[in-house]
């Protein structure tokens, strides 16, 4: 099978080293691989240009103010094959992920899985709460036909954080059968400190909010999260003191809570 490797970047001159060279180390390497930089003001866009530059299999190209779901369409329209694999920055992939995620390939959607990047006590806590086996992944990790995309058409270009989680929901309601390849591995970076969580979680829930307002589509495990958490919004309070003493506890309460702010002010926001 020849498959299409595409993601999106910004900003990324931290980490892109790490990220690229897990892919280029791959034990299955992709027929080409489509990269579109949003417009870094760092220096990602020349990183990738040296890579390149050096595999010829490396497309780089930059359009400026591309957001994540318009900088992923622009690359599967410019993508020469049928099977399109979706990977993104901000993580490392396992030295055999693509070739597990091709041979896993049911032949419509598979999401392989997600494990924590994770050095720091905080880390490795919020990568037990938020990456598990059996959970399905997100557009981090992910294969599917280029022609379900076309079907659905393509990712949402009017959101800017969630837009897979929308695309996904398409997907689903179309039918299509969906399965998860275990051993397909992205190793996805955690965020360092609770204000970086914070802002996970507002804008996770901000933009589901958004989406659901102009969609009315959720995956309905996050509809049943919102209901229960803003039947409990009376108990946030003594649950924020009591959460002070634990860690765990402490972060369980920001992701819940930061989300549900989030998502009503998404809801609720004048667009």
């Amino acid at each position: 099978m020849k498959v299409s490797l595409i993601c999106t970047v910004k900003n990324e001159e931290d980490n892109i080293r790490q990220f690229m060279n897990s892919i280029i180390h791959q034990t299955r390497k992709p027929d080409e691989f489509i990269i579109v930089d949003g417009g870094s003001t760092d220096n990602t866009y020349n990183i990738l240009k040296e890579y390149a530059k050096k595999y010829k299999w490396i497309k780089v190209y930059q359009v400026k103010g591309a957001n994540i779901s318009e900088g992923r369409n622009y690359a599967i329209k410019r993508s020469k094959y049928d099977i399109i694999a979706v990977c993104d920055a901000g993580t490392k992939y396992k030295k055999d992920w693509l070739e597990k995620l091709v041979a896993g390939f049911n032949g419509q959607v598979s999401f392989g899985i997600d494990k924590p990047l994770a050095k720091t006590k905080f880390q490795k806590i919020l990568g037990r709460k938020l990456c598990h086996k059996f959970k399905e992944g997100s557009s981090r990790n992910m294969i599917f036909l280029k022609k379900i995309w076309e079907e659905v058409g393509g990712y949402p270009e009017d959101l800017f954080i969630g837009e897979d989680s929308v695309f996904d929901e398409k997907i689903k309601r179309k039918g299509y059968k969906i399965s998860i390849v275990k051993d397909a591995v992205c190793y996805w970076q955690m965020r360092k400190n609770i204000k970086e969580l914070k802002k996970q979680f507002y804008n996770y829930g901000f933009w589901d909010g958004v989406a659901y307002k102009k969609y009315r589509m959720l995956p309905l495990k996050h509809k049943i999260a919102i209901i229960l958490l803003t039947l409990m919004f009376p108990l946030f309070l003594p649950l924020f003191f009591i959460s002070r003493f634990s860690l765990s506890l402490k972060i369980e309460f920001v992701r819940r809570f930061y989300y549900l702010i989030g998502f009503w002010r998404g809801l609720l926001t004048i667009q």
